[in-house]
C-alpha cells in the first residue's frame, strides 16, 4: 500500500467519529417522541440497505407517514448510503446476497462506467438485483437493529442527564 493510501486509511477512524457525532446531533435535535425518532431512523437505515436507488426517500416518507414515525430521522438514515459509500456497500451487499442464496452468478462493472451502463447491469441480469435485494435485506435488518439501539440509547442518556441536572 502506498503512502497516500495509508494516510487515507489512517483517517478513517476520525471520519467515522465525525459521522457518528454528526448523526447524534441531528437525531437529538429532532423535536418528536424519542421512540418515533428511533423507529424512523431504523427504518431509514433498513431502506438505505435496499437497492431501490432513487426511490428510498419517497419510500421512507410514505412508510413513516403511515406508521407515524419520524420522517426526518428516516431520511437521515436513508442518506447514510450515498454516492461515496454506495460502491463499497452495494459490493458487500451483493456478496452477502449471492452467498446467502448460493448463486453462482458474477457481475463486473462495465468498462464505460455510466449511469446507463450501471442500470443495464441490474436490468439485464435479474439475479444480480435479487442478490442485492437479499443482501440488502440481511444487512438492513442487522443495521436497523443497531441503528435503533444506537438512537434509543442516545435518548436514554439524554434523559438521564436531564434528570441528574434538574435534581
Amino acid at each position: 500500500m502506498n503512502l497516500k493510501n495509508r494516510q487515507i486509511m489512517a483517517r478513517i477512524p476520525d471520519i467515522l467519529k465525525r459521522q457518528i457525532r454528526s448523526t447524534r446531533q441531528k437525531l437529538v435535535s429532532i423535536k418528536a417522541d424519542p421512540q418515533k425518532i428511533s423507529l424512523g431512523y431504523a427504518l431509514g437505515i433498513f431502506l438505505a440497505a435496499t437497492p431501490f436507488i432513487g426511490i428510498k426517500v419517497p419510500m421512507a416518507i410514505l412508510l413513516t407517514t403511515l406508521l407515524r414515525w419520524s420522517k426526518v430521522a428516516s431520511i437521515i438514515g436513508v442518506l447514510h448510503v450515498n454516492i461515496l459509500t454506495a460502491p463499497v456497500f452495494y459490493g458487500f451487499s451483493y456478496l452477502v446476497g449471492r452467498t446467502a442464496l448460493r448463486h453462482q452468478t458474477s457481475a463486473s462493472l462495465p468498462d464505460d462506467l455510466t449511469l446507463k451502463s450501471i442500470c443495464e447491469l441490474f436490468t439485464h441480469n435479474s439475479s444480480v438485483f435479487i442478490d442485492l435485494l437479499a443482501g440488502g435485506a440481511i444487512l438492513g435488518v442487522l443495521m436497523a437493529l443497531a441503528a435503533y439501539l444506537f438512537s434509543s440509547s442516545l435518548f436514554r442518556k439524554r434523559k438521564a442527564l436531564h434528570v441528574r441536572g434538574s435534581s
